[in-house]
């Protein structure tokens, strides 16, 4: 069928204009009046094909055909190539003797199927492996790889060749529908459960900050009852910094939540150990490695205040007391300095009524830096309503005394009991009479009490706006909390803890570097390094169009150079195929004529993954089949399984007819007819004496 790009009526006239064409030539010139009629008719038909057909090529069109393919019903064999294969008494057998099986019964398969071979481990290739180096096994990934190939295709079953364990992608029960075809799993491997202590689920931070302390959480299992104490350590650079005995009972697990204190900066690796029992033979879950980058959270704090206070000295005093802050304090109206590099800036009693400095002001509220304002007598109340939108204070400048209550279920930190009991005893503070009206969702640490009397008030109280971190105390006079903490206890340590624990709050994950990096501190032997990279100018605004590279050190002390590629708002390098051992690298960046550098370390671990369980996961093998209408084909039945899938296998041979377009001038045999009735014709007419 020939289909055309132009309307059919033009065709048609064209094709009668050769005609009439041709009748002429052949009936009107006088040159032909003698010649025979039948001859006449003759060069008028073979002149009216050819020019026809000329016609025909110069309007493009294109020809409709249809090809019949007959296929036959198809199997996918897929086998596990992963390591963990090798875990069982029988693996040699799976290295010499499984693959000559597999091409016995899929050769007596292919008589009646099409039969296409595949492995995979964390990844699926074609053919049958019997090296079982795979580091991972994603059973769903293979299952979901299969399905987008064979995709309205004539798949008749898939043949599982597995011991069922997996640990990447999610569990394969839910891609057997996917599919739509019956699953044989052939079940490798024992699973018998030996005797087995291991440690699972471990949970932690990624980042704690030096000096304080953090959680490392994990799970302890048993499949067997013992009577032996086994002892669990927490090691970090070759020292035991923890250890403890237990009991462990049959499938009661155990649950740890162990705090380690951060003396050490930089990237710190823990391994944690339970001791095994007495002839394990799996001690590969014995331990688990976890890395914690250790920060030195040096945060930059500005104080600005109208005028001098003792509020400021009590305040700088209580924070400096800290290892984690750098305190900067200036009067308001004579900073002039850039406010970006501040983790905090704390506004005592600003804005006053000196309405100096207004740019300064607009500045810090436009800022991503957090802010906690400290109100007083030298507020101007009406102006400070205006400057944030949290709360809305009605006063006509008088003061009163307070007294903070405090908030049980403030969430946003946890202040110690000793602390809290400082605090409800403390002297009042100076705030301002009148009203509080909050105007947005606030978290408040402190209400008003005012002569005995608890109100709704708020008095000191949080806020999160736009990724930005605000607190607000409407009142002055903390010089009197640190005084009254050293008379009842001889020390300032509530009033600092109460103001650090305030300063830390507001200042989390406030990252003031200009090169920031992301990338696992850990990864397995196998996988990719992916490292991610953000870099800010002076006034931390992002930069896109830098240069930018890592040099990597390997174990070896070999150095190799990786560019980093623009992506969106970042930066992103990957490296593949590394080998186990500890890396070191730098990153450097260019902008302009500014260098910025930064560097750091990582691990690559040996994958232990596929040894972490050393019997078989039949169960989930029995679910693939049951749910798929398959067979669950167990070690002593692997010789005719080619049989047993035959038996229960009724799929048809499938017929396709696909149809495709093709350029009718591509058609030889429309050249052929065309030189054909141009040679006929040229010889007639020779023989005339009229070419």
């Amino acid at each position: 069928m020939l289909q055309f790009e132009h309307p059919t009526i033009i065709i048609l006239a064209a094709i009668i204009f050769a005609f009439l064409l041709s009748l002429y030539i052949y009936h009107k010139d006088e040159r032909f009046s003698s010649t025979h009629q039948n001859v006449k008719i003759i060069l008028t038909g073979l002149r009216f094909i050819s020019l026809s057909i000329l016609i025909i090529l110069l309007f493009k069109p294109k020809l409709l055909n249809q090809i019949k393919q007959v296929e036959k019903p198809i199997i996918v064999f897929l086998q596990d190539a992963s390591s963990s294969i090798l875990n069982y008494p029988d693996s040699t057998y799976y290295k010499s003797e499984f693959k000559t099986l597999i091409e016995e019964n899929n050769k007596i398969l292919s008589e009646k199927f099409d039969v296409y071979n595949y492995h995979f481990s964390d990844e699926i290739n074609e053919g049958i492996n019997i090296d079982f180096e795979g580091k991972k096994t994603d059973i769903s990934d293979a299952f979901e790889k299969i399905e987008n190939r064979f995709y309205n295709r004539n798949l008749a079953a898939v043949v599982l060749a597995s011991d069922g364990n997996y640990n990447k992608g999610i569990n394969p029960f839910y891609k057997t529908s996917e599919l739509n075809c019956p699953i044989f799993t052939m079940a490798i491997g024992d699973n018998t459960p030996n005797p087995d202590l291991q440690i699972k689920e471990v949970r932690h931070n990624e980042i704690a900050y030096f000096g304080n302390e953090f959680p490392i959480q994990f799970d302890i299992l048993s499949n067997f009852d013992s009577d032996q104490k086994h002892e669990i350590s927490i090691i970090n650079n070759g020292k035991i910094i923890y250890t403890e005995s237990l009991n462990i009972k049959s499938q009661n697990p155990i649950s740890k939540e162990i705090f380690i204190e951060a003396n050490n900066e930089g990237i710190q690796y823990y391994d944690i150990l339970i001791n095994p029992f007495d002839d394990e033979q799996n001690i590969e879950n014995n331990r688990q490695k976890v890395a914690i980058e250790i920060l030195n959270n040096l945060q930059n704090i500005l104080i600005l205040y109208s005028s001098p206070h003792p509020d400021i000295a009590a305040l700088t005093s209580a924070l400096e007391d800290g290892k984690n802050y750098k305190v900067t304090k200036s009067l308001f109206h004579e900073f002039n300095e850039e406010i970006e590099a501040y983790n905090l800036i704390i506004l005592h009693q600003i804005p006053d009524f000196t309405n100096r400095n207004k740019n300064l002001l607009k500045n810090i509220i436009k800022s991503e830096t957090a802010l906690f304002f400290i109100g007083g007598i030298g507020s101007k109340w009406s102006e400070f309503n205006k400057v944030q939108e949290l709360v809305e204070v009605k006063t006509k400048n008088a003061m009163q005394e307070v007294f903070p209550i405090i908030n049980k279920d403030f969430g946003p930190f946890q202040l110690s009991e000793q602390c809290e009991k400082f605090i409800e005893s403390a002297t009042p503070l100076q705030a301002p009479f009148g009203d509080v009206i909050l105007k947005e969702e606030c978290s408040y640490l402190f209400s008003q009490k005012i002569e005995g009397i608890n109100t709704n008030n708020k008095l000191l109280f949080f806020a999160e706006k736009e990724e930005k971190n605000f607190a607000i105390l409407l009142a002055e006079g903390l010089w009197k909390w640190k005084l009254f903490d050293y008379q009842k206890n001889e020390s300032h340590d509530n009033f600092n803890e109460l103001f650090q624990s305030i300063s830390q709050y507001l200042t989390l994950n406030k990252d003031k570097r200009k090169l920031r990096l992301q990338y696992p501190k850990m990864i397995d032997e196998g996988a990719t390094f992916y490292m991610n990279a953000q870099l800010y100018n002076d006034n931390y605004q992002l930069i896109e169009d830098a240069d930018m590279n890592l040099v990597l050190t390997d174990p070896t002390k070999k150095e190799f150079i990786y560019s980093f590629s623009p992506l969106k708002q970042k930066y992103q390098t990957s490296i593949k195929n590394l080998n186990k051992g500890s890396y070191e690298f730098k990153v450097n960046s260019k902008f302009k004529q500014e260098h910025t550098e930064q560097s750091g370390t990582f691990v690559v671990l040996e994958s232990k993954l596929e040894q972490q369980k050393q019997e078989a996961n039949w169960k989930t093998l029995k679910q693939l089949s049951s749910n798929s209408n398959g067979q669950f084909i167990k070690k002593d039945n692997f010789d005719d399984y080619s049989e047993i899938i035959i038996s229960n296998i009724k799929s048809t041979q499938k017929v396709y007819f696909n149809e495709y377009l093709s350029e009718l001038i591509k058609q030889k045999s429309i050249f052929l007819l065309l030189l054909l009735c141009l040679f006929l014709e040229w010889i007639i007419r020779k023989r005339l004496g009229t070419h």
